[in-house]
């Protein structure tokens, strides 16, 4: 699969992922997340510039990402992504919240 194939399917197949960013303090955070789009620069997705998992992004800039789908352990198929957060301009933030 190339990248393009994997952002389609945490989009479309998994759509509610697992993002670990860390503290002020280094220590592991998880929170789930709707992934909401993504084309040949990333992923998309939104969050509310007051809430702790924003200051996270801000101060850190990198994330890890996990979806999973399935109905357990055996039959599930899960893909794990990292990158670097970058904050998007209001154009591609009102596409995002149409969808």
């Amino acid at each position: 699969m190339n990248a393009q194939e994997y952002f389609d399917f945490i989009v479309n197949e998994t759509h509610s992922v697992v993002f670990a960013t860390s503290d002020g303090q280094g220590r592991p955070v998880t929170c789930a997340i709707d992934i909401m789009d993504w084309d040949e620069n990333g992923l998309y997705f939104l969050t509310a510039k007051g809430k702790n998992f924003y200051h996270r992004l801000k101060r850190q800039k990198y994330i890890a990402l996990t979806g999973v789908k399935g109905e357990d352990t055996m039959s599930s198929t899960a893909l794990s992504i990292g990158g670097k957060v970058t904050e998007v301009g209001a154009e591609r933030l009102l596409q995002l919240f149409r969808k």
